[in-house]
This record gives C-alpha cells, structure tokens and sequence, in this order.
C-alpha cells in the first residue's frame, strides 16, 4: 500500500471514524509517537488508547488534509484540526467550544506500517479557543 495511504488511514479511519483496530494493519508494533505536547508514546497500543482519547474529547473532530509529500518511507501530511469540546482530556472539563487550527505531522513508514510519528499543530491557538488559556 502507498505509504501516503498509511498515514490518511490513520487519520481518517483510526482517529476520525473510531475504528481502533486499523491501526493493527498499519501502525507498527513498536510505533515511536512523538506528540505536539513532547510525549513520547511508544507502541501501537498507546497510539490506540490515545487516539480513543482524542476521539472521547472531540466526538466530531475532524481532519481536513491540505498537502501531502511523500518522499521514500516519509511522508508529511498539513492538515486542518478541527472539533467540539465534550469530554475530559488529560484532567481539562469539556465547555462545548470547537476549535480549528492548523498542523502538520511527519511519519516513516516501513514495509506497510507507521513506525514513527512527529506530530506538530497549534496547541496555544487550539487551548485559546476552547477558552483553556487566555488569548495574547
């Protein structure tokens, strides 16, 4: 499979659509995900478990890919983010407020599998408009 495939299936189908059992065919065992907060998760299972956290906080949360580079085993997706407040994420109380902001992730993909993950989007824009943080 195109490894630019890979990637949107992550997105579209493991974290849009809720279907935590794709990631067995394209997320690799020991998947090394460094996210926007600088935690490193490790491996297909806590890949899993976050993105059932995500999906948990943001019911409705979206992915609007803009550009895809692939170049080898990498790809570079930007994208659109965009979502509805409704449940607890990482000790924050949902207020109902959406968000949208804009990033763009790296992946490797080897032998048909996301093997690493370095994800990068407006966090400050994201916690401003759910009302977390104050605007500057």
């Amino acid at each position: 499979m195109d490894p630019k495939a890979i990637v949107r299936r992550c997105f579209e189908d493991v974290i849009v659509r809720g279907d935590i059992e794709v990631a067995d065919e394209v997320v690799d065992h020991d998947l090394v995900f460094q996210t926007a907060t600088g935690a490193v998760l490790r491996g297909r299972r806590e890949f899993q478990h976050f993105a059932e956290q995500l999906r948990e906080a943001f019911p409705d949360i979206k992915f609007e890919i803009e550009e895809e580079f692939a170049d080898g085993e990498h790809v570079c997706t930007r994208y659109t983010m965009s979502g509805t407040f409704l449940s607890t994420l990482m000790g924050l109380l949902p207020n109902g407020e959406r968000f949208s902001v804009r990033g763009i992730d790296t992946f490797r993909v080897v032998d048909g599998k996301v093997v690493e993950i370095h994800a990068s989007y407006d966090m400050l824009g994201q916690m401003q408009q759910l009302g977390i943080v104050p605007k500057i």
